[in-house]
């Protein structure tokens, strides 16, 4: 429902004006004649939003309230609830404060006769590209609680892809990070203790403890200067990935690293098949879809293929075509899409794709721990044995110049 603003005359011949809320122009003179005035101007009244009521810079909303938000709204719509209804209703229900004010402005600008695809792009911190044009492709096909339902689940098997990732990376990341802190507190604090005795006593000090001993002198000294460095590299590193060349650049290294590189491949391949069949199945063009997908992609590298296939496309080719020149995409792949063209059913294959590789994923998710225990004990291994010998070589020759 709209707010209009109508001016007219009544019986008398007497000025009228006013306001009134209703769904159409139409309901408000059906109304105005009904009252006895004749209407001469019916408009919409746009809508203003306080300056106070949305925050300076909008904060991101949690993936769980947002999947939360689009499960919600597909139930609602798929029950006959009016659009702004739907939005009232969870604007009153959610607990997320910054997704309240969201929906509260997007309720207010759909209330003054904005569609819902329009209103959501006032908020690209919270819905993406393809949320957007995956609204506006089902508004003007009349499906919003199917496309609906398909963004939901796309977000859902993204926020469980990151879940699952996380879960298998933390406890190397915990073993690591635990391992470096008590290296450095053995190396600066405890090993220059034993140095002490064992100078104490003249022992020729081996090779390995005089690199430790070294290591450690120069941390207990330069420790101000190592801690801005650090500081410096991880400012330097976000400022580069901000950059193209920098994204691309680690994008493409992240490709080549072992165990990671066929993982991130995996993710970013059933991504893309999903991302691609949802727009198709819900009417956005393939090569918007190819445009769009290039740029949600999550790995620039990818991207750059996808767009150079976007544009063979656009010059007649098949999408199968430049995805086969490309060097990163796997056969299986490109041969899967050549079906689905040749058989119109491409959005079937692509999410046969997403299928295929988000199960290729889990798998080796699953076997992260048998390949990443080896080399985190070979690792530990190696550091325990350079630190024992730092302190045991000098006590050897030392019982051994007192035996003599």
């Amino acid at each position: 429902m709209s707010r209009f603003a109508y001016k007219g005359r009544n019986v008398q011949g007497a000025p009228v004006m006013g306001t009134m809320d209703a769904e159409t122009p139409e309901a408000v003179a059906l109304r105005l004649s009904q009252a006895g005035v004749i209407p001469i101007t019916i408009t919409r009244e746009r809508v203003r939003i306080p300056l106070k009521a949305l925050p300076k810079r909008e904060q991101r909303v949690r993936a769980e309230d947002l999947i939360f938000f689009t499960r919600q709204m597909t139930t609602l719509v798929k029950a006959g609830i009016s659009l702004t209804e739907s939005l009232g209703a969870l604007h009153r229900e959610t607990q997320n404060p910054t997704l309240r004010v969201i929906l509260d402005a997007i309720q207010r600008r759909v209330e003054g006769g904005m569609s819902f695809s329009e209103a959501l792009t006032y908020h690209p911190r919270t819905f993406s590209e393809i949320y957007i044009h995956t609204v506006r492709a089902a508004e003007e096909g009349g499906f919003l609680d199917q496309a609906l339902d398909r963004v939901g689940i796309m977000l859902e098997n993204d926020l469980e892809t990151r879940r699952r990732v996380s879960s298998a990376f933390r406890y190397p990341l915990f073993v690591l990070i635990t391992l470096g802190i008590g290296i450095v507190i053995l190396i600066t604090f405890v090993i220059p203790k034993f140095a002490t005795f064992y100078t104490a006593f003249n022992a020729r000090l081996p090779l390995p403890t005089r690199m430790v001993i070294g290591l450690g002198s120069f941390m207990q000294v330069a420790w101000p200067a190592l801690l801005v460095g650090i500081v410096l590299a991880v400012v330097g590193v976000r400022w580069a990935l901000r950059k193209p060349w920098g994204r691309e650049t680690w994008d493409a290294w992240k490709l080549k690293i072992p165990v990671v590189g066929p993982l991130v491949k995996k993710l970013t391949f059933s991504r893309l098949g999903q991302l691609l069949a949802t727009m198709i199945t819900t009417g956005i063009p393939l090569i918007q879809a190819l445009d769009l997908t290039s740029r949600a992609i999550g790995n620039t590298v990818i991207g750059r293929d996808l767009l150079r296939a976007r544009r063979a496309v656009e010059g007649g080719e098949s999408l199968a075509a430049p995805l086969g020149r490309s060097t990163v995409f796997p056969s299986l792949l490109t041969e899967m899409v050549a079906v689905g063209e040749k058989t119109g059913a491409l959005d079937t294959l692509l999410n046969a794709i997403a299928t295929h590789y988000e199960n290729e994923a889990n798998h080796t998710i699953k076997n992260l721990p048998t390949i990443i225990e080896p080399i985190l004990l070979a690792t530990v291994a190696g550091l325990v044995l350079v630190l024992a010998l730092a302190v045991f070589l000098p006590l050897w020759d030392m019982v051994k110049l007192v035996q003599k």
